[in-house]
Order: structure tokens, then sequence, then C-alpha cells
């Protein structure tokens, strides 16, 4: 009788597991549809990352509206690949354009810390870099070039 018991709870644990990934994936899916920004105008930016004079090859640039100079918004953002970021690909945003603090994370591409079973940590190229920028209220292309650290 234990055992049934044990399989029926497992199984109840189950099905609320999925009733609450369905409803998340409800709340993210209308998200996505309607936008999940406030209403504001967005724009797609894409462009280069470059560090010391090389293609970033692989990373995130996010574009945070810069509250301080007035500007609100939902952030932007994008993945970088191969030197390249858009944010229209895979998990971007489009951003609101006007003040910004730009931030960009660089990875080699490599891991380090990887033992038998276990996953490696992503190495990073430099510490986030960050930036402030005026950003057109347009779809644009914006180069970055990360600074070599002293």
């Amino acid at each position: 009788m234990d055992k049934f018991a044990g399989v029926v709870s497992g199984a109840a644990v189950a099905l609320i597991g999925q009733v609450r990934w369905s409803g998340l994936g409800m709340v993210l899916g209308s998200c996505l549809m309607l936008g999940c920004n406030s209403g504001d105008q967005v724009y797609h930016l894409s462009g280069d990352v470059t560090y010391k004079g090389k293609p970033v090859p692989s990373g995130m640039i996010i574009f945070e509206p810069d509250n301080a100079q007035g500007n609100s918004g939902g952030p932007g953002r994008a993945k970088i690949h191969d030197g390249k970021y858009d944010t229209r690909e895979e998990d971007g945003a489009g951003i609101v354009g006007g003040p910004h603090l730009i931030r960009i994370t660089g990875l080699d591409g490599g891991t380090h810390g990887q033992t038998a079973g276990e996953i490696g940590l992503p190495n990073m190229l430099f510490p986030e870099y960050q930036t402030k920028e005026d950003l057109p209220k347009e779809d644009a292309v914006k180069n970055f070039e990360v600074p070599a650290q002293r």
C-alpha cells in the first residue's frame, strides 16, 4: 500500500509541476506576443563587438535606459556571436533609444574548472565593461570596441 501511495504522490507532484510550467509558459508566451516593455516604441540595434581589435567570440550586451538622464523603458539585450550582435536574434530584445548604460560581457568560448562529470565555467575575456551612450530612436547599427584593461 505504501508503494502505491508513493507512486500516486509522485504523479501528483509531477502533474503540479507540469501545471506550473504550462502556466509560466502561457505568461511568457503572452509577454512575447504582446511585448514586455512599457508600451514604448522599440528599435533594433545590431553591430560588431571587438576587444583588442579582434571580434569577441561570444557574450552578452545589455542596454539599460539611463534613469538618471530621464530615460525609461525596458532593457534591450542581445547575444554576441563571433563578434556580432543583433537585438532581433535569439533571446534578444530591442531598445527604447535615448541615454543608456551599456554592459558588455565577453567570453572566449572555452571553459575552466571542469572535472569529470561537471560543467566548466566560461572563460571571461575581460571584466564586465560598462559605457554610456545616447542610442538612436530608430533601427540602427552601433559598433562597440571594449578597451584593453590596464
